[in-house]
């Protein structure tokens, strides 16, 4: 174990800069963990490369098209979703709809489509949400029966090309609108979804992540622990020059009696 120097300034240097240094490094981790109150700069900080330019998205069906996905849902939602004819469903399901399941399991009533009594006899209002070459993604709004006493729900799904029919390759609810009451409201995938991550609190102010913590302690008791054995050192120090003032000796102790003779 290292000892600490025998000179009384010596010492006191070692003890003055373990204070600086550890104000030094205390100073330095506040800067770097405590995370800064600015945005981050938006100038880059380098080369970025070549600009490339994002691929433009259509959202365009033909008409032909739309006539014929228009067919494929004014046959296959009330067939599928109102439980009218599981046979006739089926034989407008894609593959998708299809993985897993039999004919048998759907008129069983084990069906993968979301049940809903629907009003309407036709479905030509649903809006593009994506077009691909064999393929259109699509939201649809529907009412119900006025018996069901249910509110209007939003459906999305997905039609694929299979030769020249359109099939309904998936479909499934993502809003429900109930009637507007004290105790009801809409509801849809957002409800169900955890906030995103944040660094602030409620009030806007942001804190220090408690992970931290422990890293703090555990440096701390590295810096307080020597400094500490240093404090120590030079407290007896001081208080052995004290005692040494307060007998005001000015000889040398006497040698051993029996240094003389070993000598000779």
């Amino acid at each position: 174990m290292p000892r600490l120097p025998q000179s009384a300034r010596a010492r006191r240097r070692l003890f003055r800069g373990g204070l600086l240094g550890g104000a030094i490094v205390v100073v330095a981790l506040i800067v770097v963990l405590i995370p800064s109150h600015q945005p981050p700069s938006a100038k880059p900080t380098g080369s970025e490369g070549p600009a490339q330019l994002a691929s433009a998205t259509t959202l365009h069906v033909s008409p032909a098209d739309r006539r014929a996905i228009n067919h494929t849902l004014d046959r296959f939602i009330p067939a599928g979703v109102a439980r009218k004819s599981p046979a006739t469903a089926w034989s407008l399901a894609g593959p998708e709809l299809k993985a897993g399941t039999t004919l048998a399991a759907w008129k069983a009533g084990n069906s993968p489509i979301p049940y809903y009594p629907v009003l309407e006899r036709t479905f030509h209002t649903w809006r593009t949400i994506d077009v691909g070459p064999r393929y259109v993604i699509f939201n649809l709004l529907v009412h119900a029966q006025p018996t069901a006493h249910l509110g209007s729900y939003v459906f999305s799904g997905e039609v694929v090309k299979h030769g020249d029919r359109w099939l309904v390759n998936r479909i499934y609810t993502i809003a429900i609108m109930n009637p507007v009451t004290n105790k009801t409201h809409e509801v849809g995938p957002a409800d169900f979804v955890a906030p995103p991550p944040s660094s602030q609190t409620p009030n806007g102010k942001r804190t220090i992540g408690i992970g931290i913590v422990p890293v703090i302690s555990i440096l701390a008791l590295i810096l307080v622990i020597p400094l500490a054995f240093v404090g120590i050192a030079l407290l007896r120090a001081r208080r052995w020059r004290r005692m040494v003032r307060a007998n005001a000796r000015s000889e040398l102790p006497p040698l051993p009696s029996g240094y003389g003779r070993s000598a000779n």
